[in-house]
This record gives structure tokens, sequence and C-alpha cells, in this order.
């Protein structure tokens, strides 16, 4: 082992000792050793979304902080689990490494070599091995129902899909989204509050899996909506502002004049 690696290892095992001690039952610190992983879970989801938020902003120095906020709270689950004798950081790393390889025979087995696009099929077939041979035999039992609706909604579409139930024509689906349309205006016309529901649901399913059917992931893409309403809506105020204008003391239709503008500016400035 050269210096550099002995220097990151010691500065890994630093890392375990921190949270040994935060830990530790006597000397630890009252907040940490009181957790276990359930009251942590939301966590996870937090950091990860701030390191998509990072990445998002091309910060570097962001990134490089949020993946150590993220890097702990898999060190946090890890040492919970040593301590009730499930498992140790150690037994994640070598499971994982096991699972990369695994899932890359073209790489590791020196199996025939796969295309940028064949690789994701393979993947999937490995997947799907492992899942029967695990006892989920249920095409869609091992997607978590704890993933954001959107997110577990492309997933259980895209399964579905790769055993044969999907749309034929994009023009099916559009046809379907159409169809939700209907039903939603007619809930709507109903008053009937659950069935609105209902329906909002069935169209927004309908439109997702449009996205999954052009190969859009529509998270990305209702980011970037997102970011282009967020963008607009500064670019409204600052306007306002140099009127000494209030934004909601504003006119709708002197609103909606700076919003047409902001749409030419902000597309000139990228």
């Amino acid at each position: 082992m050269n210096k550099e690696n002995e220097e990151n290892l010691a500065i890994f095992n630093d890392l375990l000792g921190i949270m040994i001690q935060l830990r530790d039952p006597k000397t630890g610190c009252e907040w940490d050793k009181s957790q276990n992983s359930y009251t942590i879970r939301k966590y996870c989801i937090e950091e990860a979304y701030e390191v998509v938020d990072s990445i998002e902003k091309n910060d570097v120095n962001a990134l490089r902080d949020e993946l150590g906020d993220l890097l702990f709270q898999v060190i946090f689950h890890a040492q919970i689990n040593n301590e009730e004798k499930n498992f140790d950081i150690f037994d994640v790393i070598n499971d994982l490494c096991k699972k990369m390889i695994r899932r890359h025979p073209h790489i590791f087995k020196k199996n025939k070599k796969l295309k940028k696009e064949e690789v994701p099929i393979s993947w999937e077939k490995i997947k799907e091995k492992e899942r029967t041979k695990g006892g989920k035999t249920g095409i869609l039992a091992d997607i978590p129902i704890t993933f954001p609706a959107n997110t577990r909604a492309v997933k259980l579409q895209k399964r579905a899909a790769q055993n044969g139930f999907d749309w034929n024509k994009i023009e099916d689906i559009f046809d379907k989204i159409n169809e939700e349309i209907e039903e939603l205006n007619q809930a709507i016309n109903e008053g009937n509050n659950k069935n609105i529901e209902e329906e909002m649901g069935d169209l927004l399913f309908s439109i997702i899996n449009l996205s999954r059917k052009l190969n859009i992931d529509p998270e990305s893409s209702l980011r970037i909506t997102n970011k282009k309403f967020y963008d607009r809506i500064v670019y409204i105020e600052n306007k306002l502002e140099k009127e000494n204008k209030e934004f909601k003391e504003t006119d709708l239709s002197r609103l909606e004049e700076i919003w047409t503008e902001s749409k030419d500016k902000i597309k000139q400035e990228v």
C-alpha cells in the first residue's frame, strides 16, 4: 500500500471513529446516541436532494460538502446496525462490490462487450434474476412504496413495460390523456372531491407514462419548468422593484405583460 492509500484509509477510519464516539453510550452526543435507523430515515432523502441541488447549480464546492453529508448518513446507519450486530460498514461495501461485479459481467467476466444502450437492459435482466432468487416473484414487488409518487410511477410503468404491458404507439397515450381529462372534467362538474383527486392522479400517471415513452425523465423535466417559473417570477419582482411597486398590489394584466417580456429576456441571457 502506497503512502496516499494509507492516508486515505486513515481518513476513512477517522470518520468511523467520529461516528463511534458520537454514539458512545456514556460520552457520546445525547442526540446522536438516541437515534435509530427509523428516526433518521428522512435525512437520507434530504441530503440526497441537497446533492442534486448542488449538481444542478453546478456548484462543485457545495457538491463536495453535500456528498460528505450523504456519506455520513450511510456511516450513521451502518454504525447503528453494527451496534445491533446486524452488519457493519465493511459488509455494506463488500456487498456493493459484489453487486457491481455481478451486474457488469461484460466488464468483470469478460463477456461480450455491450453497447451503451444495451447496458440498462442487461442490468434489469440481472436484477430480475436477483429478485426471483430473493423470493420476490411479483414483477412490481421490489419497488418501494416509500419512493416519491412521481419516481414510483415511472418505475411501475417501466417494469410493466419490460414485461409486455405497454402502449404500442405514442398516439394511444395521447388518447388516454384526453380520456383522463374528460373524466376529470366530469368529476369537477359533479363536485365530488374524492373522484376529482382520483382522476387527477390518473391524469398525472398518464402524463408520466407519456414522458417515459418519450425517454424523458418527468422529474428532470418538471424541475426545468420549476426553475423557469422561478426565474420569471424573480424577473417580475425585479422589474416591479425598479417601478417602486409591490407584486401583490400590481394589476394582473401588468404582471402578465412583464411575464411575457421575461420569456424573451431570460432566453437572451441564457
